[in-house]
């Protein structure tokens, strides 16, 4: 049993000593166009406004309450 318990613990600290060595890249290579992109959209005070304004059009209204109806 301990032996199964080394072999196993070499292996998990193997597996843990190459994902710590793995370089850390993404699948879509950023440039500095895409960064100007993300920042021109995130950052567009008009843009938003008028996103915002679209996005509140299309948004369902919460129902009325029956208690809050009528006079009061």
């Amino acid at each position: 049993m301990t032996r199964f318990a080394s072999i196993y613990g070499f292996i998990v600290f193997l597996l843990v000593f190459l994902i710590a060595l793995t370089p850390k890249t993404s699948m879509v290579k950023e440039t500095p166009a895409n960064k100007d992109e993300c920042v021109k959209g995130h950052t567009d005070l008009k843009k938003l406004l008028l996103l915002s304004v679209e996005i509140e059009k299309i948004r369902p209204k919460p129902a009325k309450s029956a208690e809050t109806a009528g006079e009061g």
